[in-house]
């Protein structure tokens, strides 16, 4: 039986300027490491491979950032000091992003080609969770504790949050298809315990007021349209510990509901679509399965999902969890593993053969490393 283990390149990590660089190293699958190029703009990558992969660590306060076309060249933006600051995802568009801080009820906006944090956005109080960008220079955002979504103009002067709408509870997600604006809610209470079915709610994209909601299933996180924009995929995370994760699919053509689709495991949360119609679809428990919304079956169910394998205290073959998955633009497949403290677990960042999801790399991540986007940026 062979289990994963961790390899390190010998080797330091690039210095980029303006930014800390954080601690970690990679292994590759033949061994050799790929140097830094110190004198190209960091976002473009290396010459042979553009990507740049984003996560954010909640341990570390920070947005995490490397090329992975040479791993060991990293930026790491600290996001504040404060205990209250607990970022848990990120949205991006062109070369800024925006980031939900979670119980410091405020939205950092990130500068990510000078690597620095241009201004923050408040609500008065809660907790800022999930964000979508409307355009270049709109930003939806929704406040878990409080249950409302507002809308930011990043050129406006003040820095709090204003034009807010009331949505069903626990609201956890945003996503923007084709200029339509949906907020996942999980209606959840403060207490985490279940009021009823998971609500998305369409807000309009001009007035910042609802359209229409739609019924989906228990608990549901995370969304994701299909790559024609034609259907909204939301997963329904279930009760914890009782298998009953399923996904929900919306037709955004004549706003019809499907029944949701059982099968995903315990507690599946954060959705990506690649461009071939495959959903990847990641949990702590379940590694990151894949659905094919064509065939509409699993390719690789909770039994096989992708993920790293270990061995546990009593020597069993047991799945790392993920946090999150995405697809590069050479097919290949990123996965955040969290880690844990308490277990001695190291979080890493895996990458897999996107035909045969072998498992090719293993990139030694900040603990907490939670979610990852795989992007390119204009050279």
């Amino acid at each position: 039986m062979t289990f994963f283990t961790a390899h390190t390149r010998t080797g330091g990590v690039a210095i980029i300027a303006l930014a800390t660089v954080f601690g970690g190293t990679a292994c590759s699958s033949d061994g050799n490491a790929t140097g830094p190029e110190p004198t190209r703009a960091f976002l473009t990558g290396t010459s042979a491979d553009p990507g740049i992969a984003l996560s954010v660590s909640s341990s570390r306060n920070a947005l995490l950032m490397l090329q992975t076309g040479s791993p060991d060249t990293r930026v790491e933006i600290p996001l504040g000091a404060s205990t209250t600051v607990t970022p848990a995802d990120l949205s991006v568009r062109g070369t800024k992003a925006a980031i939900p801080l979670g119980n410091a009820a405020s939205v950092a906006l990130v500068d990510l080609a000078n690597a620095r944090i241009e201004r923050f956005f408040t609500f008065p109080s809660g907790n800022a969770t999930g964000s979508a960008w409307l355009d270049d220079s709109t930003i939806i955002v929704c406040n878990q504790t409080n249950d409302y979504c507002g809308r930011i103009r990043t050129g406006r002067t003040a820095n709090t949050i204003p034009d807010t709408v009331r949505v069903t509870d626990f609201p956890t997600g945003v996503i923007v298809v084709a200029g339509r604006v949906f907020v996942i809610s999980s209606n959840l209470d403060n207490s985490f315990a279940q009021i009823g079915n998971g609500v998305v709610t369409e807000l309009d994209a001009t007035t910042n007021r609802i359209v229409r909601t739609f019924t989906v299933g228990l608990n549901p996180q995370y969304a994701a349209a299909s790559p024609d924009g034609t259907r909204l995929l939301v997963t329904n995370s279930g009760d914890f510990g009782a298998n009953n994760g399923s996904l929900s699919v919306i037709n955004l053509a004549t706003n019809a509901v499907e029944a949701p689709i059982s099968g995903f495991g315990d507690f599946p949360g954060p959705i990506t679509v690649d461009s071939r119609g495959r959903a990847f679809v990641s949990g702590f428990s379940i590694g990151t399965v894949i659905w094919d919304l064509t065939t509409r079956s699993f390719l690789r169910g909770p039994a096989n999902s992708v993920c790293a394998r270990r061995a546990d205290a009593a020597g069993a073959s047991v799945c790392r969890g993920a946090t999150g998955a995405a697809i590069a633009a050479n097919g290949d497949l990123y996965q955040a593993f969290f880690g844990s403290g308490r277990q001695s677990l190291p979080s890493y960042l895996f990458r897999y053969d996107g035909t045969t999801l072998a498992l090719k790399d293993s990139v030694s991540m900040p603990l907490g490393t939670n979610g990852v986007q795989v992007r390119t940026f204009p050279r």
